[in-house]
Order: structure tokens, then sequence, then C-alpha cells
């Protein structure tokens, strides 16, 4: 293709890559004649030669989730730019299989991980810290050698939640979490508890209902609180799955939301706005979430020795018609 075009093989070469300028002319003549010849860069042979596979993980622990999809895309929206392609391996939330997932990452070589785990350990990335590939943790977790850290300012998430509840007159507040003590629930749960004490409302600990991150687990959970001898007049939820599925047990017992019971999630995913009444949420924006992952594992890729980062992102309520 240079000796057609003729230009230097290192000029193709950055036509190709895009890591130096290259005139807009020549770029365009080059283009013409890998067109005209068919040719498609062999992807396997490149990274052989620039030790990259162009290949980005993300591990989550439910793709059925549709904040983990918007995650996804915002994330491919932005290394996609750059040529590389986001693979997702789904752990269902195990810790075992999490641990599994990221010794994979090792072994397939890839040019960085976003680990969006239950339980974001930084020894459990060591391996790929060792191996010199950047990590970034999804949601959780602390900044240090190799890791850099994206997430949500969780204790506030719970507080904003709580504060929306307590400024339209509720003081019976319950919140239905995972289950799990640490971690981002745990930090919306200790917000809830900090906006009770401020607002002198009494905390009860049977209104901490603990299961599973999905509908399922939401419709169990809101069950046991509204068998409570006092249920409660409004729940949070610690994601919009969960609040659905608590809207399903009210429901099913003949209660009105929010007039009986009102009902709040997180997330803000697409189906919030869509059921009936509208979910009233809280926003932590998943699709930019993304798209900020995707600019931090770059920057790392670009300058390793760079100073690690945590990036909190702010969250907002979106009031809608259930609470």
């Amino acid at each position: 293709m240079a000796k057609r075009a003729g230009v230097s093989t290192t000029t193709v070469s950055y036509v190709f890559s895009g890591h130096r300028h290259v005139a807009q002319k020549t770029r365009e003549h080059v283009l013409e004649i890998v067109r005209e010849m068919g040719y498609e860069p062999n992807q396997l042979a490149r990274g052989l030669r620039t030790r990259r596979s162009h290949t980005i993980a993300l591990i989550i622990p439910d793709i059925t989730n549709p904040f983990y999809t918007s995650l996804a895309r915002g994330l491919q929206d932005v290394v996609g730019a750059d040529g590389y392609q986001v693979f997702v391996c789904n752990t269902d939330g195990d810790h075992a299989s999490e641990q599994a997932a990221l010794k994979q990452m090792v072994a397939r070589s890839v040019d960085a991980v976003a680990f969006a785990g239950y339980f974001n350990h930084r020894r459990d990335v060591a391996p790929l810290v060792a191996n010199g590939t950047p990590v970034v943790l999804v949601g959780a977790g602390t900044p240090g050698p190799g890791v850099d850290v994206l997430s949500t300012d969780d204790v506030a998430a719970g507080e904003l939640a709580t504060q929306h509840l307590l400024h339209r007159g509720h003081r019976r507040i319950a919140f239905i979490t995972g289950p799990e003590r640490e971690g981002p629930p745990a930090d919306r749960v200790a917000g809830y508890r900090k906006a009770l004490a401020e607002a002198d409302a009494r905390y009860r600990k049977a209104y901490v209902a603990r299961t599973s991150f999905s509908r399922a687990g939401g419709a169990e959970a809101m069950g046991r609180l509204l068998d409570l001898p006092q249920p409660p007049k409004a729940v949070i939820c610690t994601n919009d799955m969960v609040a659905i599925g608590a809207i399903d047990t009210a429901r099913s017992r003949g209660l009105h939301i929010p007039d009986d019971v009102a009902v709040m999630g997180f997330d803000d995913i697409e189906a919030a706005a869509l059921i009936s009444p509208a979910l009233t949420t809280v926003s932590v924006r998943p699709h930019e979430q993304g798209q900020g992952v995707g600019r931090l594992l770059l920057q790392r890729l670009e300058d390793p020795e760079a100073i690690r980062q945590r990036v909190l992102y702010a969250p907002a309520v979106v009031a809608r018609d259930s609470a």
C-alpha cells in the first residue's frame, strides 16, 4: 500500500493508528488505496507488534440490570472511538465468580479492566495490578497503585432520597437494600440513617430489609415490610429494579402508590419513567459513568504513571409520581 501510494510504511501506519498527524490530502490518498486493495488490518498481528489486544473488559454482577447496560454503552462510546472493543463478563454477584473472571483477564491479556463488582476489594484486582493492567473500580473502592475509582457519592444519595420523603411528611421510612453490609448499598443506608437522625425521625432496625438486587428480591422484601405490626409508609429501594418489585407486591395487596405507601428507587433506568405510577428515583447517570470509566482507562493506558484518581458523581432526585 505504501508503495502504491508513494509514501512510507510509517505514514500508512500513522493513517491507521491516528497516533500522529498526517496531512489531510495524504490521508485521503492512502485511504483511497486501502479501499481499492480491500485491505483490512489484522488485529491479532497488530496486537503482537504493539503488545496491545485493543480489548477492554467490563466485569459486572448482573447483565439483565439496565443500569449495567447503560454503563457498558457509555464505556463503549468512549473507548470504541479510540479503536478498542469492550467485552462484558457477568458474575451474578458471586465473589468466587468475580475472582475467577479477574484471573481470566490476565490470561486473556486485555489492555484494561473496568470492575463493577459487588465487593470491589483492591486485593481482588492484585493479579491485574501486578501484571501492569490498568483497573477502574466502578461503584466503590480506594484508589492506589494500579487502581482508579469511579463512583456515585452514595452516602449523599441515601441522604437525598430520605430527605425527599421527609420533606413530604413521611416519618415511617424503610430501606430495602442488598444482602451485603459493605459497598454502595451500605453507604446509601448510612446516608438514610444520617438523614433520619438529622430530622429527629426514628430509625427502626426492622425497617432495613436485606434482599437480592432484583425485581423478585424487591417483591419479597416489600412483603416482609408490609407484614410488620406497624408497616412503613414510604420505602426506599437500593435500585430501580428492586423498587419495581416492591411496587408489584404493594399492588398485589391492594395498596395504592403513593397514597398508601410511597416508593423510591436508585439509578433512573429507562423503565423508571415508563411504569405507572412513574418511579421517583435518584439518578446516578450510568451512561455518563460509563463514559467516565472509558476516559479514565484511556488516560491510564496513555500515562501509566499518572496520579491515581477517584471520581465522584453527584446524585440527584428525579421526582415522579410514586413518591
